[in-house]
């Protein structure tokens, strides 16, 4: 009995300690997961574009990078990663760690890419999650100065004068937003449009300048230059309400057609997974940048807006991107790849 008394202390202390032990390792591997978001950011972030030096998506992407520098204390690299539509960039972002330190500058017309891309390397639905909205820029019909066409009754009465030939438009290119857009237009309308696409926003407006094409849809980022210097001629603005960019231009829903609403409205992605504390520390530095009255005005200059949200207010924009575009890409059986 003596001899088992003895060892009866030792056997207790061993449990205490197996049990304070078992009870610290949840601690102990939440605390460098824990530091890390406090201390973020403590490197660079890196700001992927998934598009060429010197588009409008890398022009936002610099712009609001200058303002996030000061606000972070790190360097924030500009990353252009371009190629397939910009998924290339996409995937990128989507398969990096959920760290808060590779951001996608991206519009939020990503929602109905599964609607058009059948081969996706990551679903941007659940890959990717919101941060914030930064800028918008709507889509605008224009015509060439010396066509018939003044007004959106033109088209629509030249196009129903004839309902046997559909009236040839032009567009950046198949199942861009302003392609399906005008799509949505013509069937609300009851008329018939003949797409003729590009490969990108400058041969289709070489063509319209030089007559080739009559009128077409494009961003008004792209088309400002031209409607400053009266190269075109602008016919409506493809958002339901006046854009403040051209108040003088109608827009869809005073022109009978309140359904018909597209712009190219970019914000900041990063990868599914990152903490929400971290998502909300990036919403908010991305809030105050978006708020420096310089950069609203550089925005201007370049044919966007600010626009700003929370992220699930943008995620919900993804969201409505894929409900309202789906059903347009299904009818028109379109299949870019």
């Amino acid at each position: 009995m003596k001899g088992l008394d003895m060892h009866r202390p030792p056997e207790r202390h061993t449990r205490r300690q197996v049990v304070a032990a078992a009870l610290s390792l949840p601690l102990a591997a939440l605390a460098p997961r824990a530091w890390a978001q406090d201390t973020w950011p403590s490197r660079p972030v890196k700001l992927v574009v998934p598009f060429p030096p010197g588009g409008g998506t890398d022009v936002l992407a610099r712009l609001l990078a200058e303002r996030l520098r000061p606000l972070l204390g790190q360097p924030v690299v500009i990353d252009n990663r371009p190629g397939a539509t910009g998924n290339i960039g996409n995937e990128v972002v989507a398969k990096s760690p959920p760290d808060g330190y590779t951001l996608l500058m991206q519009g939020t017309i990503i929602g109905m890419f599964p609607h058009i891309f059948q081969k996706l390397g990551y679903d941007p639905l659940k890959d990717l999650t919101a941060v914030g909205m930064v800028a918008e820029s709507p889509y605008v019909i224009v015509a060439n100065l010396d066509s018939a066409y003044k007004t959106l009754p033109d088209i629509v009465s030249a196009a129903k004068a004839n309902p046997s030939k559909p009236l040839p438009y032009a567009t950046a290119g198949v199942g861009s937003p302003s392609h399906l857009a005008m799509e949505q237009l013509a069937n609300l309308a009851g008329i018939r449009l003949e797409h003729i696409t590009y490969r990108g926003t400058a041969p289709a407006l070489n063509d319209l300048l030089a007559g080739t094409t009559q009128f077409g849809s494009y961003s008004l980022s792209s088309l400002l230059g031209l409607i400053q210097s009266n190269k075109v001629r602008v016919i409506a603005v493809m958002t339901a309400k006046r854009s403040p960019l051209l108040p003088e231009t109608p827009g869809m829903a005073e022109l009978g057609f309140p359904d018909v609403d597209s712009s190219i409205r970019f914000g900041l992605f990063t990868a599914a997974g990152t903490p929400p504390d971290l998502i909300a520390k990036l919403a908010a530095f991305n809030a105050r940048a978006t708020a420096d009255p310089a950069l609203r005005d550089a925005f201007v200059k370049a044919g966007y807006g600010v626009v700003t949200s929370t992220p699930k207010e943008m995620q919900a924009m993804v969201q409505q991107e894929y409900k309202v575009w789906g059903p347009i890409v299904q009818r028109l059986g379109l299949k870019p790849e």
